[in-house]
């Protein structure tokens, strides 16, 4: 019998468990955490109270129970924790400790950028010391941030000397890594390339741009979608920098993404990468939009079914005429929250779907995100029609009772957006 171990309850855990339930594979998931709070426990066969931490425990238990394969959903630690179970076990992992390095050092992976000359924001080198010799070499505005953390924590934007020794520590506050990027701060739009990859080969099968609500800060990103325009152009500048870094990388096998911005200066720059599914999700979409399922992708390599490159899927080369995003629901304020209220009415539509990992009860800062919706639709029209009525059916109320949530309203730009996709190219159905 195939038995899958999950290694906790995040972003996409649930998708897998489902998925490898489908295909027949006895699922269990581990954690320290009670099942109402790791929900993916609900719906697996079996789950251990076990931290995903202990790893000696872990390797035990699995040779115990004979777990064919190790995965675990969007999270960055317990990669980290697959990747040394599955080594420990003789098991397969797509991601490989020396790849995912690049992954969680920015620094070390703007360095790799340098060495193929695929573009990147100048950086400025600063010490602990904070000396005078070091801050006058920096030319505002920058960007501080550390060099092993995501989803926007620890980033800073700096326009003087103060902002830049504040947001400094601030950093250094939050980082193990003694590394802190600082680096000229980028002014345009941003993307990402999501791509799929399978003997080497690598394939961007879906262009993401990043739109945040007008007014709200930049960087919140409520809109990861397909939605977008430039496909050719980012095709034939950047994609071709981007596979060489990979490359260079070594990423070989499953799934990654890069993120780019076309600078006021009109030249497209790399900022980072991951190496795993991302964590606004609009991947999730892919079935419908083009035929590809990331998670049926890496189940079945984490079964040992490989794939070749002759299972991938199609090139992106233009706009997509069908539009997909994940929706993610930041927090204008900070609280506790009290309730998720309709959110089971939205899911009862075609093409929606919602990811959580936080619950009833939890204290959360502003600018967070507390969830995402996942939207397809076959027209723009049809797209913005859904995102506008899960903004008029969903509330995530506070103990106070009021709805922390940003909701994306800039249905005129998307639209916009799509057609002069339309019309720079032919379109990808």
């Amino acid at each position: 019998m195939e038995k899958l171990l999950m290694l906790g309850t995040s972003l996409g855990s649930k998708d897998i468990i489902e998925y490898a339930k489908s295909q027949g594979i006895y699922t269990i998931v581990t954690d320290y955490l009670p099942p109402e709070v790791s929900t993916a426990k609900l719906i697996a066969d079996e789950y251990w109270m076990i931290n995903t931490s202990e790893l000696d425990v872990l390797e035990a238990k699995c040779r115990e129970e004979n777990v064919t394969c190790v995965m675990c959903g969007v999270s960055e630690f317990n990669l980290e924790m697959t990747m040394e179970l599955c080594r420990r076990l003789g098991l397969h992992s797509y991601c490989t400790p020396e790849a995912w390095h690049y992954s969680r050092d920015k620094a070390d992976f703007k360095k790799l950028c340098h060495e193929v000359n695929a573009p990147v924001a100048d950086d400025y080198y600063l010490s602990d010391a904070l000396s005078d010799e070091e801050l006058e070499k920096v030319k505002f505005p920058v960007v501080v941030k550390p060099v092993d953390m995501s989803g926007n924590r620890g980033i800073t934007y700096c326009y003087n000397k103060q902002d830049l020794i504040d947001a400094y520590r601030y950093a250094r506050s939050l980082s193990k890594n003694p590394k802190i990027v600082v680096e000229r701060m980028l002014k345009g739009r941003e993307w990402y390339g999501y791509y799929a990859l399978a003997e080497g080969t690598i394939h961007q099968i879906g262009l993401i741009a990043m739109e945040a609500e007008p007014g709200q800060l930049k960087n919140l990103y409520s809109l990861s979608t397909t939605v977008t325009d430039n496909v050719e152009r980012f095709m034939e500048e950047i994609n071709p920098k981007i596979e060489e870094v990979l490359h260079k990388v070594g990423c070989r096998e499953g799934i990654a993404w890069v993120q780019v911005m076309l600078d006021e200066d009109d030249h497209f720059y790399i900022i980072e990468m991951g190496y795993r599914p991302t964590g606004d999700r609009p991947e999730a979409a892919f079935p419908e939009l083009i035929g590809f399922d990331s998670i049926k992708w890496l189940v079945d390599y984490a079964r040992g079914i490989k794939h070749t490159a002759s299972d991938l899927p199609p090139i992106q080369m233009h706009s997509y005429k069908n539009c997909c995003c994940g929706y993610s629901l930041w927090t204008h304020k900070g609280g506790t929250l009290a309730s998720f209220n309709g959110f089971d009415e939205i899911c009862k539509i075609p093409g929606i779907k919602f990811y959580t990992q936080h619950h009833v009860g939890e204290t959360f800062p502003e600018h967070r995100p507390l969830g995402v919706v996942g939207i397809y639709a076959d027209s723009i029209d049809e797209f913005c029609e859904k995102v506008d009525r899960v903004n008029h059916t969903i509330s995530i109320l506070d103990t106070n009772g009021e709805d922390v949530i940003i909701r994306y309203t800039d249905f005129d730009h998307l639209k916009e957006l799509y057609y002069n996709g339309l019309r720079q190219g032919s379109v990808m159905l």
